[in-house]
């Protein structure tokens, strides 16, 4: 009687430990009831990211083309810089631009600028100690 128990034992043991793998695999597939379903699942889904892909890159050449096209950019290629200065020296607006911001940085740099802050430090007093350098600066002041 031992024995029968001890088989018993040790086949109960061995199911309880299939059911948890099985517990486990199917905890791991999630919704998919088996590996197969699972692969299969997989490469639909990886047809479809490469169609989409596809498709991306397709719209985003179409859209390059597209504002390529579309006339807003009404500027020449220019291949140097003569070639810049002379399209927009011969485009009035543009040159009426150009040279209205020149003359408003020039204004513009002879303002004085405000000081804030602080004060302005005086110079020392020149006043004569004596008769004789009042004269001296008399005679400075009347000969300018």
């Amino acid at each position: 009687m031992k024995t029968d128990n001890l088989t018993d034992n040790e086949r109960v043991t061995a199911e309880s430990a299939e059911a948890e793998n099985g517990n486990k695999a199917a905890s791991v597939l999630g919704k998919f009831k088996d590996v197969q379903t699972l692969m299969q699942a997989y490469t639909d889904l990886e047809a479809e990211f490469t169609r989409r892909s596809q498709r991306l890159k397709e719209l985003e050449k179409g859209n390059k083309a597209d504002t390529a096209s579309d006339g807003t950019n009404d500027l020449p290629s220019l291949s140097s810089e003569e070639e810049l200065i002379e399209t927009a020296l011969s485009n009035e607006k543009v040159r009426n631009a150009v040279i209205g911001g020149y003359l408003k940085g020039i204004a513009a740099a002879k303002e004085v600028p405000l000081i804030s802050g602080g004060g302005a430090i005086p110079a020392p007093r020149n006043t004569p100690k004596s008769v004789k350098e009042a004269g001296i600066l008399a005679r400075k002041f009347l000969n300018k």
